[in-house]
């Protein structure tokens, strides 16, 4: 299950170009427009793995106990505050002027009484930024949306203070410089911002198709070691999904932008000494631990929930991994960007 975010775009470059054939497997990719989608579906028992993140996938495992975390994708760094223009600053021009931490205060007190227009996924992060400065969530109006684009559009047509989502919308608003301002990004967020993107499984899956499920995570270390190093392969490919699945124009140059400057694939040993590293603070059990203790606080989950029985298991996969050296060999593998970019030209044909 594929959802409309950049991260999660280069699996169809996988699919397109072989590369998932490379590793003994082969992708069915299907549009999901948001996690809770492909979370259905995966229940039912149409999908194995669907793109998702702890924010998104942790309120909701008292009905979807069923639901593990299969692997980490990224850390995102793109969320930000659109406002309209000549009702609020930029947040740059408040910086300028007052310096970081004065314009931040300034711009979470000016939320007060605001309306936000959003998917129910973002209110942690709205939460979690306006508690810095003492004010309540109840103290702003959360008009809630189906989906990211949905959210987007009806803030385009007029309605809400903000809009806070998904960065392909964000960036579409944004680039409207006549009608939308940056009103604050990850300098007013809280704890809330450190979020990861991932991807969700089942036990069905990731237990009863071992083998499979570790020749996914393997082909997924594939494309970020092909990004790091060659990102013209993938991202032809990549910025055309994510064009066709947000109603967007993104060229090449752009998505590579968005996902390098607002998004971080994470290799190998990256999540090594972080997201898998129990001595790191990237950690995920602080993420985690803290998602789960807001649902607790909000009354949607109960206090004996824990974050080990729903990301331990994507823990041991990625060690088990380690221990492959067959799939290891195949991730490091050396990358001939020819062949690569011949089957990018055959496929454009």
């Amino acid at each position: 299950g594929i959802t409309p975010y950049t991260m999660y775009q280069i699996w169809w470059a996988a699919e397109q170009l072989g590369i998932d054939r490379e590793f003994g497997i082969e992708l069915e990719l299907v549009d999901v427009a948001q996690t809770i989608n492909g979370i259905q579906l995966m229940i039912r028992g149409d999908l194995d793995i669907t793109a998702g993140t702890p924010a998104e996938h942790l309120p909701i495992v008292n009905q979807a106990p069923q639901v593990k975390n299969f692997s980490t994708v990224g850390f995102f760094k793109g969320f930000i505050f659109v406002g309209r223009k000549g009702e609020i600053r930029p947040f740059d021009e408040l910086v300028a002027e007052y310096g970081l931490e004065r314009a931040k205060e300034i711009r979470l007190n000016e939320f007060r009484g605001k309306s936000f227009a959003i998917i129910p996924q973002r209110k942690p992060l709205i939460a979690d930024a306006l508690a810095q400065v003492g004010i309540g969530i109840d103290e702003v109006q959360l008009l809630n949306f189906a989906d990211d684009q949905k959210a987007a559009t009806a803030f385009l047509s007029g309605t809400g203070d903000f809009y806070i989502g998904s960065l392909p919308q964000e960036r579409r608003l944004l680039s409207m410089e006549d009608r939308f301002v940056n009103a604050g990004g990850s300098e007013v967020l809280g704890p809330a911002g450190l979020w990861y993107d991932t991807m969700l499984s089942t036990p069905a899956f990731m237990e009863n198709r071992r083998e499979a499920a570790l020749r996914t995570l393997a082909l997924w270390y594939r494309l970020v070691e092909i990004w790091d190093r060659h990102p013209e392969i993938l991202a032809p490919i990549a910025a055309e999904s994510l064009s066709r699945l947000t109603g967007g124009d993104f060229s090449v140059e752009e998505y590579i932008t968005l996902q390098t400057v607002y998004d971080d694939f994470l290799s190998v040993a990256e999540v090594l000494s972080g997201f898998y590293n129990p001595l790191s603070e990237l950690y995920w059990k602080y993420p985690v631990d803290y998602y789960i203790g807001q649902a607790i606080e909000a009354g949607d989950l109960p206090d004996s929930i824990r974050g080990d029985e729903y990301f331990i298991q994507s823990e041991e996969l990625f060690y088990e991994l380690l221990t492959r050296p067959d799939l290891l060999q195949k991730i490091f593998a050396p990358i001939s960007a020819e062949t690569y970019l011949s089957r990018l030209q055959q496929q454009s044909r």
